[in-house]
């Protein structure tokens, strides 16, 4: 128990500081304020035709995005990102497509590149913010 004014004011600021710093460790930095950041990549297989949409709210906006950026009938999306990379590939000769998402861009290229086949090329890839 404290005996006098001052230790029981040096107690409370002690308190007070401790409290603000305990704050300082709650409050979420702007980057994790955003928890996800939405991107997708449509394809037209009868095309070819490729589009991609990045930082959306939603990854339904996303997906939309994508799909109408494509200007073919029947593109479709078929890599959704969030807060990632992601890649299309296609193997020239086969004409096979490839796509993957990964935490960088070589990543999503590669496991894209494995899924269409040796020789394959990259047609588009893509990363959103905090990729």
């Amino acid at each position: 128990m404290f005996t006098s004014t001052r230790g029981v004011r040096a107690a409370l600021t002690g308190l007070s500081v401790l409290a603000a710093g305990a704050g300082l460790l709650v409050a979420p930095t702007p980057a994790q304020a955003a928890e996800h950041v939405y991107g997708a990549i449509a394809i037209s297989q009868r095309t070819g035709n490729t589009a991609s949409a990045i930082n959306y709210a939603t990854a339904t906006a996303a997906k939309r995005a994508a799909e109408a950026k494509c200007r073919a009938s029947d593109c479709q999306w078929v890599v959704q990102m969030d807060r990632n990379c992601g890649a299309v590939t296609q193997q020239p000769r086969t004409l096979r497509w490839g796509w993957a998402y990964g935490p960088t861009r070589r990543s999503a290229e590669v496991t894209a590149a494995h899924h269409s086949g040796s020789g394959s090329r990259t047609i588009l890839w893509a990363c959103t913010a905090g990729a």
